[in-house]
């Protein structure tokens, strides 16, 4: 029954699409080949949305479904501080489906296999590969390292739980954002497609261009254009929402930031005058050939070209600030975490290979400049400072404060550290949705282009066929 319920939703679906299509191509005046193109293309784009439709469900209930892990593991840890017990009292609130498959999996790990060490680290692992995110990560880790190590489980736990209600906060905010951005896009769409339809409508009916090839040839592509368009933005709701966010592409940020650094303006700008030199001979030689144009185009060429390093070193700084802004609070908050354990040198070195890679360079010099000085303030004062982010700044000062013992209470001034670094992350995440929208915008101005562009063929061929007319009367 379940089956025959589904098959016919499937059929529903189709049909209603080609429905839609064929309603399209009668109010375009579509004639029977242009017809049959544009369903067909419709058809193409169906089983798309179809099965977006259904892995953005399965992402939903997913991402759901470590959240509730996650969360509950913490709650449960402050109760049993044991891993095993506490995995084993999360999965009875999983009695079927992925999550009490992999629980499972791992509690039968840690229980039962006794050939190898770091069980409990393979268990975590299977839990891990299965639910890819940072947070779920950095929970197994702290709370591993606390069971057998020792330390603050109730200043960890805390904490961890604040970080991941802040995070399903922003992931509500952000998903809700990209429906939002996918409803303007479907208004855009229709939008374009409203005004192309009636602008010929509005047309004197002397003039008719509804049987013209390249009317609707232009109709059909507009139609796949905007299917591509809707495509593209419906795609953003088929995601892994674990892992959304959290793609960070740093292979080239540290090469960026070591390039940063070593910039020498007084070798950059030769190079920028040689160029600008070559340049500017290129536009006397087109002018004396009379060669206005070209000449004008080598002089603007050259202005850019001798102020080139100049734009490069600010277009580098402006990147790099943004990341290091999106990076700096994920760092501070495991630093944060390893504070409940560890002084703040100590928590600070076992960071480094942790630390989001456009952070490491920085943080290796850092740890340099403390081991020569670890009394000094400057060490931290210097951090990051060619970037001149205040915030930055304003927690490094506190940490130095922890690291000597000055300011007052030092559960305060940690507590007053964390406060803070929930503000930096709120920033932080918000960048990266930011960053992951932009491209939605683009999708949402172009349904107007493709809609201008049908609009301009469609009035070339209304004059083509105007003047036609009126030079056979």
């Amino acid at each position: 029954m379940k089956q025959l319920t589904k098959w016919k939703g499937t059929w529903g679906f189709y049909l209603a699409g080609e429905g839609i299509c064929l309603g399209i191509g009668y109010l375009y005046h579509l004639t029977l080949p242009w017809m049959i193109a544009a369903c067909a293309i419709f058809l193409f784009f169906l089983p798309k949305w179809r099965r977006n439709y259904q892995k953005g469900k399965a992402e939903q209930r997913r991402l759901s479904d470590a959240q509730i892990y996650m969360e509950q593991l913490l709650y449960a840890f402050m109760r049993q501080e044991k891993l095993l017990a506490a995995i084993g009292e999360v999965l009875e609130l999983f009695p079927a489906g992925k999550m009490h498959d992999t629980l499972q999996k791992a509690v039968e790990l840690i229980r039962y296999d006794y050939q190898e060490e770091n069980v409990t680290e393979r268990a975590l692992k299977l839990i891990e590969e299965e639910y890819q995110n940072e947070r779920l990560v950095l929970i197994h880790r702290f709370l591993y390292k606390v069971e057998t190590v020792g330390g603050s489980y109730e200043g960890i736990t805390t904490l961890l739980l604040q970080d991941l209600n802040g995070w399903r906060q922003r992931m509500d905010h952000y998903q809700k954002d990209c429906k939002k951005e996918r409803r303007n896009v479907g208004i855009a769409i229709g939008t374009a497609m409203f005004i192309c339809m009636v602008t010929t409508y509005l047309l004197p009916s002397r003039v008719d261009i509804s049987g013209n090839a390249l009317q609707m040839a232009s109709t059909v592509i507009l139609i796949l254009v905007l299917l591509m368009v809707y495509t593209k933005a419906d795609n953003k709701l088929a995601v892994n929402w674990l892992l959304e966010g959290e793609k960070r592409n740093e292979s080239h940020l540290a090469d960026k930031y070591g390039q940063f650094l070593a910039y020498d303006e007084y070798k950059e700008r030769r190079k920028s005058i040689c160029m600008a030199v070559i340049s500017g001979f290129a536009a006397f030689l087109f002018g004396f050939l009379s060669m206005i144009p070209i000449a004008g185009g080598c002089a603007l060429l050259g202005i850019l070209l001798l102020n080139q390093h100049k734009i490069g070193h600010y277009l580098a700084k402006k990147t790099l600030t943004r990341e290091i802004e999106k990076a700096f609070p994920h760092w501070l908050m495991e630093l944060s975490l390893l504070l409940q354990i560890d002084n703040v040198q100590v928590s600070i070195a076992k960071t480094v290979s942790h630390a989001p890679e456009v952070l490491q360079p920085g943080l290796e010099e850092l740890m340099q400049k403390i081991e020569k000085n670890p009394e000094a303030a400057q060490p931290y004062l210097d951090f990051l400072q060619e970037f001149e982010r205040p915030q930055i700044q304003s927690a490094m000062k506190m940490l130095y404060a922890l690291s000597v013992g000055n300011g007052g209470s030092e559960k305060e001034q940690l507590e007053e550290l964390i406060a803070r670094n929930q503000n930096l992350m709120n920033q932080a995440e918000k960048l990266a949705h930011e960053d992951a929208l932009a491209g939605m915008y683009l999708l949402f101005l172009a349904p107007a282009l493709a809609g201008g562009m049908k609009l301009l063929v469609d009035m070339t061929i209304f004059m083509l066929t105007f003047f036609t007319q009126a030079s056979v009367g």
